[in-house]
Parts: C-alpha cells; structure tokens; sequence
C-alpha cells in the first residue's frame, strides 16, 4: 500500500465523520461556482436591455463571493482543526510504530487535498448539472428572460482556483500549529480525565447583563436610532453569548444538580451528569452556530420582510397611481389632464378622479412659504387612498410629511392673525410636489379665511389594477415631459413600486444562498461536534446498560442531548432574531409598513422545521449506532 493509498483509506473510513465536512464544503464550492457562472455569463456583460438590473445583481454577487469565500475560511480552519485534535490517539499510535513529523504532515496534506479535490469536483458538477435551474430561478426573480446554458470556463478556473488556494492555505496553517509533539504527550491528552465544568458567577451575570441591555436597547430604539445601534448592540449580545455558553448554562445546570427532587428523579442523574460537561466541551461551537443561524435568520428574514412590504410601501409613497400637481393658470393644465385620462381609457385602466386645491402663501412668522390644505378635501382622499380621515379643531393644524421622522418645527404655527397648534403629524396625500416648505391641514374655516400668494391644483387618479399600469405610465411620462412646464408634476405609483421590488429581488437572490449556505454549515458544525463523540459515548453507554439501562430509557437520554445540541444554539438564535426583527419593525414605520410579523414568522418557522426534520434523521441514525454498540 502506497502513502496516497493510505492517505485515501484514511478518509473513506472516516466517511462518517467526514461526511458534513465534506457536504457542507461541496455546498460552499456549488453556490460560489454558480455565482460566478452569472457574473461571467456572457449575455450578463453584453445585454443592454438589461444591463441596469443585472448589473445592480453582478454587484451584489461579487459581495456575496467575497462573503462565502471568507466564511468557508474560518468553517474549514475549524473544521479541520478539530479533526486533527481528534485524532491524537491515532497519531500517538502511527508515531509509535516509527511514522515521523514530516510523515505525519505529508499525511495530513494527502488526506485535505484528496477532500478538497472531491469537493471541488463534486461542487462544481453540481453547480453545472444544476446551473439551468439557477439561471430560471434569477429569470423569475429578476423579471428578466432566462440566460442559455453556457460553458463557463472562466467561472471553473476561478472556482478552482479560490478553493484549491483555500485549502492548500488552511492544511499550511493547521500543520503550523501542531508542532511536533511527543506520541505520550498525544496519549496524555486523548485519555486525560475531565475535571467537573466550573462556571463563574460573575461572569454568568455578565452574560445575562449583556443580552439583556442589548436587547432593551434593541427594542427600544426607534427610527433612525435602529441602524445606528446595530453595530454596538451586535457586539454586546455577541459577548454575552459566549459567556451565556461558556458560563451561564454551566452554572445553572450545577444548579439544577443541587436540587435532589429533580436529580434523583430517573434517569436525570445521567442526563445532567454528562450535560455540563457537553455544553462545556461544545461552549465554542454552540456560539459559532448561535451567531452564524442569527445572521442567517436576520438576512433571509430582512429580505423576505422587505419585499413583503413593497407594496404597502409604494402605497404609501404614492397614494393615488397617478398623480398630477400644477400650479393654476398654466396654459397646458387641462391639456396634460385630457392627455392622462385618454391614455388610461387607452390602456383599458378605468379610472376615478380626485382633486384639490392647495394654497400658499409667505407665513406671517418669515417661515418661508407654506401651503395650506383644507380638511374636507384631505379626507376625500383619504378616502379615495384608503387611509384614516383626520379630525380637526379650529385652533390646530396637522403638518402633512412624507414619512414618520418627528419634527422640527415649532409645535405652533401663524395664519391670517391667529396661532394654530401643531401636536400632530399625517401622510402627504395632496402631492410630492414640492409647492411649498411646509405643507399644513387646517379646518375648511381657517382654510377658507387664507388668502393666497398662488394656488397649486393637486389631480390624483385611483386605478385598481395600478400594478399592471407601466406601459400607460411610461407612454404618459414621454407625453407630459414632451409639455412640461416649469412649475407643474407628474408621478405614477408603478414606477416606484416596480424599482423596489426589482431592488428587492435582487437582494434576494443574492442572499437567499448566502442566507441557506450559512444554515448548512451550523448544521454540519451540530453533526460533526455528535459524531466525534460518538466512540467515547458508545463506551459509556455500554458500560451504563451493563448496569441495568433499558433500552427506552437510553432512547431518552440520547433524545434529551441530540435535542440540547441541536435546538441550544438554535434556540438562542431564533430569539436574538425575534428581537431584531422588532427593531427591524421600528425602522420600517418611518415608510409607514405596518407588520413584519408574517414574513419574519414564516421564515423563522421554515428554518425551525427544516431543523425539526433534520434532528430527527440524524437522532434516529444516532441512536441506531449506540444501541448496536451495547447488544
């Protein structure tokens, strides 16, 4: 038997072990693979037509490369790290029977690169055998055609090279690290027993002090605080993870382990035996997965939330589908208006129409000009828009904006000798033409006392199928730019409605794999850290049925800890994210998006199943391994 024939049997009897290793590493080469195959495609660096969609798209792509590049780093460095810790035993044996350092190191390097070879190869077939479905799948998303089916060269020799560098620099650093170490030192350590995991009180309250201020302020903050918080309050609730792994759970299981009703109770004696110790040994990965799945949630579930709300947003950006501003008097008004109508009854659009009228005038306090709208007339298109009317009293005005941001005007306004309140903000309905500085609702009294330097004419057209209205709006904007007059404006709902969600998704395409890679790889993270204990657990399982375990209550017990590591982390995860998905809520009321909670729950709900599902194969494989090993 040759070395590299050693090598290859090492690994391919070590395939369970290796098996999420491996799966998780082909899944990173698959996806950068078929990103590349996009950003090379050559209709993508030629097609005009869609040269600004794809464009924004190759951008997002080459992020997301960078990201997954990056993150396939560090999961394969710790992978292979904790492999080899692993492997001590193995290594003391070899080195025993006369295997040198250098022997040892050319070992390790055979074994990752035949790893890193399959997976290479194996990613990017996949990525190929499946690249016909990707590309439909960017078509739907992008509302672009479908590109063709190319060979793409330049996407394999990056995708080769990118991971055949990866992996060469990864064994680099590992055998760095190793040193040479005597085979009793490697003996030593393999069979070294455990003290009982102790935890620091201090710490533990560290880590319940840290989460709770991180999410206090996380909920708390409103509008423009939430982005500037988010730095801050991610490293704070990072830290308070770790110790909440590293400490807390320690010490509230040695805790639990005082309380003799619940410890003698069955079979938790052996249950909360071996759990500190798990969670102690496992502290660091339980961390690494908690973040990893927070990011994945928050990333998904942001970009399902978003284009869940474009919509609504469009809605309240836009409250008529199309809308026409002018000032009165200008000569081509009620040509502009003839020209909108007949091309929505052109277009087969029926229509209803609303008008108004706003008045300006320079505000007796040197404010600027500030127009004024009557209350009667808002309220018609309140209705007509399907939002709240508003009711008014003599002495108040309410300032119309265009978003949620309080503001920072006086909280009293002047007109025509009197003073108005203004305790209160509301939509803009009227016009996202800017007629005046500021724009206030008063009562159809104070309204019909002012008297105004100029009056502006606001025309909003209702139209029930808006969304299927672009061509109507495109046709109608070359018209009315062809006439524009320097004082009139005109808007359709479509436009915005269709640059969101083609901005929408677009960042769903390019995160929505980022988003699944990341819950892949805190999948093979729970898998790997199971079955390089499942030697020393069969021992012990072993040793305890010879003692009288039946085998029910082993089900149990191995139940109990495949559940805590598998649903611990992801647990934590799920709630970090609720909470940041209620911050999340807060920033988007300032667009004036109602809810979140449907997106968010529909993904933190398929994520939870997708796991549900998960645990329960690896489980029952599990558990059919240790009670082979005690018949």
């Amino acid at each position: 038997m040759t070395f590299r024939q050693f090598a290859f049997n090492n690994v391919t009897r070590s395939k369970r072990t290796y098996a999420a290793f491996f799966f998780s590493s082909v899944f990173s080469v698959m996806i950068f693979f078929m990103y590349a195959m996009f950003i090379y495609h050559p209709d993508v660096e030629q097609d005009i037509e869609n040269g600004a969609i794809r464009a924004a798209a190759v951008k997002g792509l080459l992020a997301a490369e960078y990201i997954i590049y990056l993150f396939s780093f560090f999961f394969l460095l710790y992978a292979v790290s904790a492999f080899l810790k692993k492997r001590q035993k193995e290594f003391a044996i070899l080195f025993i029977h006369g295997m040198s350092h250098g022997q040892r190191n050319k070992l390790i390097i055979w074994e990752n690169l035949i790893v890193g070879c399959f997976a290479m190869l194996c990613g990017i077939g996949l990525g190929m055998v499946l690249a016909k479905l990707f590309f439909l799948f960017a078509a739907y998303l992008l509302d672009t055609e479908p590109l063709p089916f190319y060979l793409p060269w330049r996407a394999i020799l990056l995708t080769t090279a990118a991971f055949a560098a990866l992996f060469l620099l990864i064994t680099l650093l590992t055998l760095l690290s190793l040193g040479k170490q005597r085979p009793i030192d490697l003996l030593k350590g393999s069979k070294q027993p455990k003290s009982e995991p102790k935890a620091s009180v201090w710490l533990s309250l560290l880590a319940a002090v840290l989460i709770g201020l991180g999410y206090t302020a996380a909920i708390l903050a409103e509008g423009v605080m939430v982005p500037a918080l988010l730095l801050p309050v991610s490293f704070v609730v990072s830290v308070g993870t770790y110790f909440l792994f590293t400490q807390l759970s320690v010490y509230t299981i040695r805790a639990l382990k005082r309380n003799r009703r619940l410890y003698w109770h069955k079979t938790n004696m052996i249950t909360f035996s071996d759990l500190a110790f798990r969670i102690k040994d496992n502290a660091r990965m339980f961390f690494l997965v908690s973040i990893v799945s927070t990011v994945a949630f928050c990333a998904v579930g942001t970009l399902a939330a978003y284009a869940s709300s474009i919509r609504e947003t469009a809605l309240a950006g836009e409250p008529f589908a199309f809308s026409y501003t002018a000032k009165r008097g200008q000569p081509l008004v009620e040509q502009n208006l003839q020209t909108i109508e007949q091309t929505l009854t052109d277009h087969n659009l029926p229509f209803t129409k609303h008008t108004l009228t706003i008045k300006v005038r320079g505000n007796e306090a040197n404010r600027g000009d500030t127009g004024w709208v009557k209350l009667s007339d808002y309220n018609a298109f309140a209705q007509a828009t399907g939002h709240e009317t508003i009711t008014l009293a003599a002495d108040e005005a309410v300032e119309l904006t265009y978003d949620a941001l309080p503001s920072v005007q006086d909280k009293t306004i002047a007109v025509n000798g009197r003073t108005l309140r203004v305790e209160r903000q509301a939509l803009n309905l009227v016009s996202r033409m800017l007629v005046a500085n500021e724009v206030y609702l008063v009562a159809d009294q104070v309204y019909e006392q002012i008297a105004p330097t100029r009056e502006y004419l606001s025309v909003g057209y209702a139209v029930e199928n808006w969304e299927e209205s672009l061509a109507a709006a495109r046709q109608l904007t070359e018209a009315i730019s062809s006439a524009k007059t320097e004082e009139d404006y005109f808007s359709a709902r479509v436009f915005a409605y269709h640059s969101m969600r083609q901005m929408a998704n677009t960042m769903l395409f390019v995160g929505l794999f980022v988003g699944l890679l990341f819950f892949v790889v805190s999948g093979s993270f729970l898998y790997f850290r199971l079955y390089t204990d499942l030697e020393s657990d069969k021992q012990q399982y072993s040793a305890i049925a010879k003692i009288g375990l039946s085998e029910q209550e082993l089900a149990k017990i191995v139940t109990t800890q495949v559940a805590l590591l598998f649903f611990l982390p992801i647990v934590v995860a799920i709630i970090h994210s609720a909470v940041a998905f209620v911050s999340l809520q807060h920033m988007l009321e300032l667009v004036f998006v109602s809810s979140i909670v449907k997106p968010t729950a529909f993904v933190l709900g398929c994520f939870l199943l997708v796991q549900i599902v998960y645990f329960l194969l690896i489980r029952s494989r599990y558990l059919h391994h240790v009670k082979s090993a005690i018949r």
